[in-house]
């Protein structure tokens, strides 16, 4: 596809595979690539709207930074965008209502912004209600759309219990009729409930949950996310993966997608819903099949992608990409594609940060690390290969480790550092602060210079220089 914005390569855990190895099962990986964005002037306009806890334990600087960090955003926004506010605490309000941001609207949101007080007790349910149907009710909508949702605390009014308000939040945000909106959540401090956060923004696709450990991460991580979303090159990519009729006569059958997102068509038949991509993200979707019990001529799977191209204003359908693998006779098996096995590292990492927080809960925190040790010593073999997945991995795990060691630690960082992680790796997007940690194998160079913006600009304001 020339100038597509998306690129597809499949590729086999192994290509050669003889027919009298133990081996009869084997992993597919399909990669999608999002094309650079060299010229912002083509990006997709946005809308965006913010939902800002504004209870009393936001008071003093906290409330102060982030007034600093929304005015920095909209200076960002052009007049192709759209902006909205709505502050919560006890219930919610609508400070500015969605709209395009010409020269007045602008000034008008700073002067809200700088006008907001703190109130008392936190309602989130009534603000992700509120933020919804605000953002549904707008006429003249883009196609790229956000929700910004920040608090430092826990729900003490309105529903209080997280699974009713993830109940609501999907009923809410879910428009079959609309774009779709991808929700950011802001955990601010160590009393927020960071399980809730990251179940609410895995709710929308593209969503993400930033753990906002200190003030100074604040701008950092409003600055990653806008970063992302200002560089929006696909939307609704749809992966097809299937099965030739000749090669399902051969025993050729898909037997699972380790993706959230699949839906089973039939043995043969699988598409998985990927969301949108930002400039220069990267997508890896494996899958298990069985092999064929013959050589074939034709590929064990054909896989294509469909999607819209938010810089050409298209829809877009790829051709067919084959996977193609050898079944000789006898018991051959072809060295292992190193980027398969990373991408089975990284989804394997998932799966067992996700059983160690079960663990956790239940206070069982050596059962919880026990669970990190194997892939952390799988990542370890690979200590010699120079790929930043594998930094990456391995600096996840020893962190997810030590916030495993007590309770104290858990409840403190460890839980949202988990969250941050696992997240970060299902959906393959950086969803950290810069501050935090400077490196991160899946932050483009949009993200980064967008947060290395707003941590400057920030730092320029605390000494008194205008940003």
């Amino acid at each position: 596809m020339k100038n597509a914005s998306l690129s597809l390569n499949v590729e086999c855990r192994q290509s050669i595979i003889g027919r009298s190895s133990r081996t009869q099962t084997t992993q597919v990986c399909a990669s999608l690539k999002a094309c650079e964005l060299l010229d912002d002037d083509r990006r997709a306009p946005v809308d965006i709207l913010v939902a800002l806890d504004v209870s009393g334990s936001m008071a003093g600087d906290k409330l102060k930074l982030c007034k600093s960090t929304l005015t920095l955003l909209l200076r960002q926004l052009t007049s192709e965008d759209s902006f909205g506010l709505i502050s919560f605490s006890a219930d919610a309000i609508i400070e500015i209502p969605v709209s395009k941001l010409s020269t007045s609207a602008r000034k008008a949101a700073i002067d809200k912004i700088n006008s907001l007080y703190v109130r008392s007790s936190t309602n989130i349910s009534a603000a992700i209600g509120l933020t919804a149907q605000e953002i549904q009710s707008m006429t003249n909508m883009n196609e790229v759309r956000s929700i910004f949702l920040l608090t430092d605390g826990e729900a003490n009014a309105g529903i209080r219990k997280p699974d009713d308000i993830c109940e609501l939040a999907k009923n809410c945000l879910t428009n079959p009729d609309q774009p779709p909106i991808s929700m950011h959540c802001f955990g601010y401090g160590e009393s927020h409930n960071d399980d809730l956060l990251r179940k609410i923004s895995s709710i929308t696709a593209g969503g993400s949950y930033y753990f906002v450990q200190n003030d100074s991460s604040v701008s950092s991580a409003f600055g990653d996310a806008l970063g992302g979303i200002l560089s929006v090159v696909a939307q609704n990519a749809v992966l097809n993966i299937q099965v030739p009729e000749a090669s399902r006569e051969a025993g050729v059958k898909i037997l699972d997608v380790y993706h959230d997102n699949k839906i089973r068509l039939d043995d043969w038949n699988f598409k998985v819903s990927i969301g949108d991509f930002y400039a220069e993200e990267n997508r890896d979707i494996l899958f298990q099949i069985s092999l064929s019990n013959s050589d074939l001529t034709t590929p064990h799977i054909n896989v294509s992608v469909s999607y819209t191209d938010t810089i050409e204003k298209m829809l877009v359908t790829s051709t067919e990409e084959p996977c193609h693998i050898s079944r000789p006779e006898g018991n051959t098996l072809s060295t292992p594609s190193e980027h398969v096995e990373i991408q089975w590292l990284r989804i394997h990492t998932v799966q067992e940060m996700t059983r160690a927080k079960d663990m956790a809960s239940k206070g069982q925190f050596k059962e919880a690390q026990s669970l990190i040790e194997n892939p952390l010593e799988l990542v370890q073999k690979h200590a010699n290969v120079d790929h930043p997945m594998i930094r990456q991995l391995k600096m996840d795990l020893q962190e997810a480790k030590n916030g495993l060691t007590s309770s104290s630690h858990y409840n403190q960082r460890g839980s949202a550092y988990i969250n941050t992680s696992m997240r970060s790796h299902k959906v393959q997007r950086c969803s950290r602060p810069m501050d935090q940690r400077s490196f991160d194998a899946y932050r483009g160079k949009k993200k980064t210079a967008m947060g290395l913006k707003f941590t400057n600009s920030t730092s320029s304001t605390k000494t008194g220089r205008k940003f």
